[in-house]
């Protein structure tokens, strides 16, 4: 009785393995999309025009010392 439930368990375990080092479909997707997103940026990052962020290392004015 014992082996055979430890051979149903062992054969339940095998069959839902799967190779962790395959991405699934999602997966596949995402680095597509993840891809697609870095071809499209721009080559040199200092043709973007920064003059509208906030320095946020700085205290702000209305901030008492």
């Amino acid at each position: 009785m014992r082996k055979s439930v430890f051979l149903l368990l062992t054969l339940a375990l095998s069959a839902c393995h799967r190779d962790a080092g395959a991405p699934t479909a999602e997966e596949n997707r995402q680095l597509d999309e993840a891809a697609n997103l870095l071809n499209e940026a721009p080559a040199n990052l200092e043709s973007i025009d920064d003059a509208g962020l906030v320095d946020t290392n700085e205290p702000a004015p209305d901030v008492a010392r």
